[in-house]
Order: structure tokens, then C-alpha cells, then sequence
């Protein structure tokens, strides 16, 4: 019925719209196009267009399974260390990403989150050798100012020493071969046994005089101040206080100076440990050069104290120049001598190759030089000039100049440094 009622409203339509003069030849072809017109209509209405379907989203495809347990060890491993790098679920978000981050910080490396395969192995060996030697986890941890935190880098620097080989075993006793039908023999008589030698009687003590009694230690002069030994104090006493200090929280304005010290010998040794491996020095190599560079620049570097800090530093910039060395050769050996005077406790090295990099264009180098003549290594203690010092350093950052070190934390440090030798 509806398709009835339309065509004969298509065509009253048609006739009216029609012309009377050629009405005849008009109505066929009005008739042809309502009905063409009525059959698309119904078309349209009995076959509606179909819908159309979204193509389901494919699924990510699933991971490896070595893959999957290679970021849950590495996870483990962070979580060992005291990095939070949240659930243990192979699956690394921002929380990992983030301890990656800190654990990089710790190396001296860039901190961009994203770990290399060099770092995956160190986090498991540490792990692994903590387990093996606690003790000597426990050891190390004290004399990192890092705490536990601290030990893949210090196991970086300290390799595991081989393990004792095992004792050769004693060859069996060779056996005589047996003898068929053989007869029976008599045991021969043993020979006596030796007589022991009778021992000469002991020599009487002598006798202690009145005047030995009393130890006397009066004459023995004081050992070197110790880098190690420090910093080592010092991480104890950060333990014992619940964390370092701030520039907002800061007891002791000497304690928070030693703390930033140490945290500054971490982060340079680290440095130039690695700088002495990207250009493949050898120990045998680092030692000989190193010792030479201390040897003619110590008569430069004799009393700091006595001078502002510029002046002493354009004498040692005398003999950059003179040798022929580019900066940037002087700054690569200057790192390379800070880590192994560091590393070796010597704090005379470490005073050279500091002076070394402060007149290379790397004043901010001169803050450790400042914390050196503080507690006396390799000077006469002299907190006035320890003063000088730092703030020459932190007038160079201040002024644009690239940190030394730990480069993250530089307005932290800044603002600690600055407070404590005020205050100190």
C-alpha cells in the first residue's frame, strides 16, 4: 500500500507540473521516471545500508620470556640495593625507569633511566657477591658515602680476588702387584726407634727494669691525615644521624662539609676511572704518568695557603702551556690522576691533578681543593684558605661554569657549601 500511495502522488505531481501543449509525449516519460523513482525509494527503504564494523585493535604481541625475567632481575636487583624500582613484575614504568636513574647517578654516569647491558651485569655481580661475602659488603658500605647504595661502584673499583684453588690431591700409594702362590714371610723385626735429642734448657726472661715498664709513645711522630679514613668517619656519622645534611637542616656545619666532600671523591673517582678506560691507559701506565705529573707540579703547589687562589693557578697554567699539552688533553690526564691519587689514598696526587683541572678551565675544581686544605691533606690545615677556596670554586658555577661534579645536584650543593663555610 505504501508504494502504491507513492506512485500516485509522483504522479498527480507530474501531470501538474506538466505543459498542456505536450501533455501526451510528456506522461510517458513522467510515468517512466516515477516509476524508476518509486523502485529506488523502495530499494532504499527494504535494503538498508549496512553498518559498518570496526576492525578490532590487534594485541601487542607478548614479550619473551627471557626478556620478561631479564627486567624482573634487573628490578630485584635495584630493589636489593635500596633503588625503588617498585613490583618485581617485568614490566619497567616510571618508578623503574626513576631507580635506573639513581643507581646511574651513583656511577657517575648519565642519569637517563634507560640501562645498558654493562649496568644489567654489574647490579647482578653485586647482588651476587654481596650474597657470597656480606662482610665484605658491610665493610664497603661503611666507606661509601652512598651506603649500600654505594657497593655495585665500589665492587667496579675493588674486583673479587680470585678464589683460592683447591688443594692438589696426594697420589694414591702405589700398590705392589700381587704374586701368585706366594709364599708366606716372616714381618721383619722393626728397628728401634730414635731417641729424641734431649732439648737445651730455656734461656731465663729478662728481667723488666722499672724504667721499661711504662710504654713511652712520646716520639713517634702522626701519621698523614687519611682521605680514606674520613670519609669513612663520616659515612658512619651520616648513618647514625638518619641521612646528610641540607641547607635547611644542618647540625653541624663541619660534618656537612666533610659529607659533601665525600660524596665529591665518590663521583670523581668513578669519573676518572672511566675516562682512563675510554682511552684504554693501563694501570702500569696511569702510575707512571701520574707520578711524574705530581712530582713536577708539587714544588707549584706548596703552600696554596699563602696565595689567592688565581695566582697559584696561573703558575701551574705556566707549565700547561710550556709543555704543548691542549686543554683538552690536560683535563682528560687531570681526571685520570685525581681518580688514582683518590684511589691510592694519595693525597698528594690528588692535589696536583686538582690544581691541574682548576687552571685548565675547570675551576669548579678548586671546591676540592678547599675541602683538602680543611682537614690538611697534603697541606697544613688552614681553614681561612679552605674558605677561599670553595667560594672560588662556587663563584665559577655561579658564573656559568660547568659543575665538577655530581652536575644533578649542583644548586643543592651550591646552597650547602655556601651555608657551611659560613657558618664553619
Amino acid at each position: 500500500m505504501k508504494r502504491q500511495s507513492f506512485l500516485n502522488v509522483g504522479l498527480a505531481v507530474s501531470l501538474a507540473l506538466a505543459p498542456q501543449a505536450s501533455a501526451a509525449d510528456d506522461l510517458g516519460a513522467g510515468l517512466a521516471g516515477l516509476v524508476i523513482g518509486a523502485m529506488i525509494a523502495g530499494a532504499a527503504q527494504n535494503n538498508p545500508p549496512p553498518r559498518q564494523h570496526r576492525t578490532p585493535r590487534k594485541a601487542a604481541p607478548a614479550r619473551p620470556a627471557a626478556e620478561v625475567q631479564a627486567d624482573k632481575d634487573m628490578q630485584q636487583a635495584l630493589n636489593n640495593f635500596g633503588f625503588d624500582a617498585g613490583p618485581v613484575d617485568g614490566s619497567p614504568g616510571k618508578r623503574t625507569r626513576a631507580a635506573i636513574a639513581a643507581f646511574q647517578g651513583t656511577l657517575g654516569r648519565m642519569q637517563d633511566g634507560v640501562i645498558t647491558a654493562d649496568q644489567r651485569a654489574l647490579l647482578q655481580d653485586a647482588m651476587a657477591r654481596e650474597r657470597l661475602n656480606p662482610a665484605e659488603a658491610a665493610q664497603l658500605a661503611a666507606a661509601n658515602p652512598y651506603g649500600r647504595r654505594g657497593l655495585p661502584a665500589m665492587y667496579q673499583r675493588t674486583p673479587m680476588a680470585p678464589a683460592a684453588p683447591y688443594p692438589t690431591p696426594m697420589p694414591p700409594y702405589p700398590q705392589a702387584p700381587a704374586t701368585p702362590y706366594a709364599q708366606p714371610q716372616l714381618p721383619a723385626t722393626p728397628a728401634p726407634a730414635p731417641v729424641p735429642p734431649v732439648a737445651a734448657p730455656a734461656a731465663a726472661a729478662a728481667a723488666i727494669t722499672a724504667q721499661d715498664s711504662i710504654p713511652d709513645f712520646g716520639d713517634l711522630s702522626p701519621p698523614a691525615a687519611s682521605m680514606n679514613n674520613l670519609c669513612n668517619q663520616t659515612n658512619v656519622l651520616t648513618t647514625s644521624n638518619g641521612g646528610m645534611a641540607t641547607a635547611e637542616q644542618m647540625p653541624n656545619p663541619g660534618l656537612a662539609l666533610d659529607e659533601q666532600f665525600c660524596l665529591a671523591r665518590t663521583f670523581a673517582t668513578a669519573d676518572g676511572e672511566k675516562v682512563a678506560k675510554d682511552v684504554g691507559a693501563t694501570q702500569a701506565l696511569i702510575t707512571s704518568l701520574c707520578g711524574q705529573m705530581k712530582t713536577a707540579l708539587s714544588a707549584k703547589l706548596a703552600d696554596p695557603a699563602a696565595r689567592p687562589p688565581e695566582a697559584t693557578l696561573a703558575d701551574i697554567r705556566k707549565v700547561i702551556d710550556a709543555s704543548g699539552k691542549t686543554l683538552s688533553a690536560t683535563q682528560v690526564s687531570g681526571r685520570v690522576c685525581l681518580a688514582e691519587g683518590y684511589r691510592t689514598d694519595d693525597a698528594a696526587m690528588a692535589n696536583v691533578a686538582l690544581a691541574t683541572l682548576a687552571a685548565a678551565e675547570m675551576k669548579p675544581y678548586a671546591e676540592l681543593l678547599g675541602h683538602h686544605l680543611r682537614e690538611g691533606f697534603g697541606f697544613t690545615a688552614n681553614p681561612e684558605a679552605s674558605r677561599a677556596w670553595i667560594r672560588f670554586a662556587l663563584d665559577a658555577v655561579t658564573s656559568g661554569a660547568a659543575p665538577a661534579v655530581l652536575p644533578n645536584q649542583t644548586a643543592e650543593r651550591t646552597a650547602i657549601l655556601s651555608k657551611a663555610i659560613t657558618a664553619n
